[in-house]
């Protein structure tokens, strides 16, 4: 064993000591709170109350477990089969409550150790794509990710169901990485199977993979990809991958795909045929129709949405995505183009379709903040200052140019606005740091060109790397303490955690609840911990309030027993059930009551 082989050997035992300790610590930081007991309405409300449903039956998965209300099937609202997302996050959330039990800490368990997994993936494609501090750089930044965090947390549009998307993703791009570089049809199959797996968790964005094998295949036909790979003694070897990827490799990952998803497809068209066609139609519309109210100009995703998953950092990071590319034009490295087909490729079709949700980029994040991370690696080599120049100008340019924050507030803002880039128009910060990037670049590279002495090109070099580690570091302080405020939120709902299991027990199992909080999803609370179907007479979301006096009266007709169940001071005439008080903290208490509605009275 030679000198060159000790030294890789410790540097990989520090390289896995480094990775270790961010999984930890990023696992650490997001389990802080995650059991907070604040059901988000938006989504979680939804797939906490299926989830818990299918620990009574695993196969049917059912939002209203006992509709006692008249409801239709096109409405998933208030429907009572529920598939208006796939399973496999779902069954993901039942395994972990029937491990640890009806609570939220069970609930969001899958999102935590996604998460960790998420960032360690990010490292093994990076570090085979590019190099191990590439690998490092982007595990920390998708690990501390505070966008992530308010997931995983379930405070976004967002949760275990988005959450589970990016990890199998990601699990079928590595898989397809794999295959690309070996030429074995095992790794396609893999990706195949990770890749439906990922369309059981949210639908069509997992095509993504095959859409990047696509383009893979695509260049290699016209131009010779190469893979550059460190070897043990520190020399760069590099290998041709055109001869590694075929389109009969490409069909057998779409059917190995297609196999995965066959059955739960099968399953639901013989049982459930009705709602699956019309929950797959809604999804298809989101291509040319407003869905929900999330229709959008094309520049949202670019200019409203993604600065969320990227905070302060965004316009550098988008500067490092574009130099990239030029990048990708000279050289056609694997490494660019896999990670810029991915990225880009989640990008581009959600950008024109018409209907665009906050979440439906998150699974560009890794590919996008990889290519960050390979710009900040690559600007540590002693022969590349342009990449510490492009390191040091995105720096500059987002401490320069005052930006960072959205002004766009609500999803309906823009609704019907008539202008080309609206959310371009409002966040303009980000066009001027980008501005300021390009000049600061030009700027630098004048003057490492004017300059012909050795030496001091070499102080330019590192004037720009310590400007720009200094400006990073600063940031990366905001970007942890952003990940940290997402777990100090520490939702609490105690009125329903600590009243839902008494209703469970004290309650007979038909009883239907009619509940007068008006806090939007509160009733989705009160199912989640109760296990009892409930209707809320009033939120702010509502054209009118529920006359719950008459559909008390269908409830009954249905087998239900109708109760009230209240958090206000309102005098009722029912006949009072039971009522109790509950601690919520800050030396206050919440009292409830529980009334039956014996009759319809005017």
């Amino acid at each position: 064993m030679n000198f060159s082989e000790v030294n890789f050997k410790s540097e990989s035992t520090h390289i896995k000591v480094i990775l270790l300790f961010i999984l930890i610590a990023a696992g650490a930081l997001v389990l802080r709170n995650v059991g907070h007991s604040g059901i988000t309405y938006w989504d979680e409300g939804f797939h906490a109350v299926v989830a818990r449903n299918l620990t009574k039956h695993p196969l049917k998965f059912t939002l209203y477990d006992q509709p006692w209300l008249p409801y239709d099937y096109k409405g998933w609202g208030e429907n009572h089969i529920w598939l208006h997302k796939p399973p496999v996050a779902m069954w993901t959330i039942w395994v972990s409550h029937l491990i640890f039990g009806i609570n939220t800490f069970a609930l969001r368990l899958p999102s935590v150790i996604s998460l960790v997994v998420v960032a360690w993936l990010t490292y093994r494609i990076a570090a085979d794509l590019f190099d191990k501090r590439t690998g490092l750089i982007g595990a920390f930044l998708v690990g501390f990710n505070p966008f992530l965090f308010a997931s995983v947390h379930g405070y976004r549009y967002s949760d275990h169901i988005d959450i589970a998307l990016l990890l199998w993703v990601q699990v079928s791009c590595w898989f397809l990485l794999r295959a690309v570089r070996t030429g074995k049809r095992r790794n396609y199959i893999l990706s195949g199977v990770a890749m439906g797996i990922a369309y059981l968790s949210k639908s069509y964005l997992a095509c993504i993979t095959f859409g990047i094998a696509l383009v893979v295949w695509g260049v290699a036909k016209g131009k010779q990809i190469y893979y550059k790979r460190r070897a043990s003694d520190d020399s760069v070897q590099t290998e041709i991958v055109a001869e590694k990827i075929r389109l009969s490799d490409i069909g057998l990952l779409l059917l190995a795909g297609i196999a995965t998803v066959a059955p739960w497809v099968s399953y639901c068209l013989t049982f459930y045929r009705k709602e699956f066609l019309w929950e797959h139609k809604r999804v298809l519309d989101h291509l040319n129709t407003d869905v929900e109210s999330w229709g959008a100009s094309w520049d949202r995703p670019l200019f409203d949405y993604m600065p969320l998953f990227y905070p302060v950092f965004y316009a550098a990071l988008v500067a490092a995505v574009l130099c990239l590319l030029v990048v990708m034009f000279r050289r056609w490295n694997l490494a660019e183009l896999f990670v810029l087909a991915w990225g880009i490729g989640v990008i581009v079709p959600h950008t024109l379709a018409h209907t665009k949700t906050p979440s439906a980029t998150m699974i560009a994040v890794p590919p996008l903040l990889i290519c960050f991370a390979a710009i900040i690696s690559r600007a540590w080599q002693r022969r590349n200052w342009i990449y510490a120049a492009i390191w040091c100008a995105g720096m500059l340019a987002i401490t320069i140019v005052s930006g960072g924050r959205s002004l766009v507030r609500g999803r309906d803002q823009f609704d019907g606005l008539r202008k080309f880039a609206p959310f371009i128009e409002t966040n303009f910060w980000i066009v001027e740091q980008l501005i300021g990037f390009g000049v600061l670049l030009a700027v630098f590279a004048g003057v490492y060109t004017l300059v012909r002495q050795h030496k001091a090109r070499n102080w330019i070099r590192i004037g720009l790397q310590t400007v720009a580690l200094l400006l990073a570091l600063f940031y990366v302080r905001g970007y942890v303490h952003a990940a940290y405020n997402v777990t100090a939120r520490n939702s609490k709902v105690p009125l329903y955690e600590q009243s839902g299991p008494r209703l469970q027990r004290e309650m007979p199992e038909n009883a239907c609840f009619f509940l007068d909080d008006e806090r939007v999803g509160a009733h989705f609370d009160l199912m989640y911990y109760a296990d009892r179907s409930t209707y809320q007479i009033y939120n702010v979301h509502m054209k009118t309030p529920r006359d719950f006096v008459s559909q008390a009266e269908t409830a009954r007709e249905a087998g239900a027993i109708p109760y009230l169940f209240s958090i206000k001071d309102t005098v009722y005439t029912y006949p009072l059930f039971l009522e109790g008080e509950v601690d919520i903290g800050n030396g206050e208490t919440r009292r409830y009551r529980v009334f039956e509605i014996t009759e319809i009275h005017e």
